[in-house]
């Protein structure tokens, strides 16, 4: 910084420079005309500009001038950040919006440096030991840098060829520090941009072991974010274990990943195997969402029902009859279905009046399920009557299509 460069000038000459004692300032005004005279690297506007800060401010800045690691940011210097230097606190009194104003380019300067190179940790340190002397601008810009941050980790995680981004360009994503920095700088508002990210890692989970170790890895560096909700602090929390789990799968997690070696290694890394799968945000429903649910169960089986017997009341009585002897077999299962559902939890008159449209829509599909097969049945005993050489060869062959059929399910689902 100009003004600190113009101090040092007139502090090798003038050791007790006063700024308040005006013929100070005259002597210091002297000195650094002399200065450009046979130097050039300032101009005269740089020696008014000095002149007038200190002509406003005196020496109460000096103290916050003797501050090490303050004292590099402002000669725009990339360094880390020595916490045990800190001489602000003591002194907050003395920071003031002019001192903010005053700081600003270079402040700003060192956040965009720390940015550039991914040194979220340094960056964190500078914001916990220094944000009295973040100026409101300067606040905002770094908030927009980390919003942009955060989208970059979005838009790549639903394109799976490009999970490399992860290891170099998008690192920050997988970097504690850099959720860390959020909830120190403003976890309320931040709160929703990591709730995103974490659904999105859920809605795109479905893919190869070898990508899950990346998302494994944002997850467990997402559990750092200290959450303004309760909710998603435990929702974090739990999944991070699920990503511990997905990046213990694969030890080898390059740093100096390239594109032409991630796509050989994707290739080589298809392992299988059923892991356990993060799980969104979900918002409590509103009442009338509520109503509209409980409603749409009943409007259904009624309209089942009225189909029915509009064929046939004789259908429609042996319908009611199949489905009473089904309910009474599995209404213990639809029980521990439903309770595994949230909505559960709510024992009002509603919550009960949801949870028999539930079970009677569940019902409904058993009776379609065993109908069809009763109908498969009933056509393949008509086919030896009808076909019997076809029945014979379905008969010796059907058996082997059907499992080849259900191993190509259960290798599809290993693969999730």
């Amino acid at each position: 910084m100009k003004h600190l460069q113009l101090l040092e000038i007139v502090t090798e000459i003038l050791p007790d420079f006063n700024a308040k004692n005006s013929s100070d300032l005259i002597k210091a005004e002297k000195i650094l005309k002399a200065h450009q005279k046979i130097h050039s690297e300032f101009s005269v506007n740089d020696i008014e500009s000095f002149l007038t800060f200190f002509k406003e401010n005196g020496n109460r800045f000096n103290v916050l001038f003797e501050d090490e690691n303050l004292l590099k940011i402002l000669n725009n210097e990339y360094f880390e950040i020595d916490s045990g230097h800190n001489r602000i606190f003591p002194n907050i009194m003395e920071i003031t919006p002019a001192f903010r104003t005053f700081s600003e380019e270079p402040v700003k300067y060192f956040i965009q440096v720390n940015i550039r190179h991914h040194n979220w940790k340094n960056l964190r340190i500078f914001y916990k030991n220094y944000f009295p002397v973040i100026s409101p601008i300067v606040k905002d810009f770094l908030m927009d840098q980390l919003t942009q941050k955060n989208n970059l980790i979005r838009s790549v995680i639903p394109q799976h060829d490009y999970y490399y981004y992860l290891t170099d360009q998008y690192r920050h994503g997988i970097n504690p520090y850099f959720y860390a920095l959020q909830s120190d700088i403003d976890a309320a508002y931040f709160n929703e941009e990591i709730m995103a990210i974490n659904n999105v890692i859920s809605d795109n989970q479905n893919t190869e072991m070898y990508l899950k170790v990346f998302l494994g890895r944002v997850l467990m560096a997402l559990e750092h974010f200290d959450a303004y909700t309760e909710e998603l602090r435990d929702l974090l929390k739990n999944n991070s274990k699920i990503g511990a789990e997905w990046a213990g799968k694969e030890m080898v997690f390059h740093r100096e990943l390239t594109e032409e070696s991630f796509r050989q290694r994707r290739r080589e890394m298809q392992q299988t195997g059923n892991y356990n799968w993060p799980h969104r945000n979900t918002k409590p429903r509103s009442k009338r969402s509520e109503w509209m649910i409980a409603a749409i169960y009943y409007l259904i089986i009624f309209g089942i029902f009225a189909a029915l017997y509009d064929i046939s009341d004789r259908l429609f009585a042996v319908v009611f009859v199949l489905e009473m002897i089904i309910f009474l077999f599995t209404n213990s299962t639809m029980n521990k279905k439903y309770g595994k559902r949230a909505e559960a939890k709510d024992q009002s008159w509603l919550g009960k009046n949801k949870k028999l449209g539930y079970k009677l829509m569940q019902l409904q599909l058993y009776t379609i399920t065993i109908a069809v097969f009763i109908m498969i049945f009933a056509g393949y005993l008509r086919s030896w009557y009808d076909y019997p050489l076809f029945a014979i060869v379905f008969t010796i062959i059907g058996p082997y299509i059907i499992m080849k059929e259900m191993d190509k399910i259960k290798k599809k689902r290993s693969k999730q």
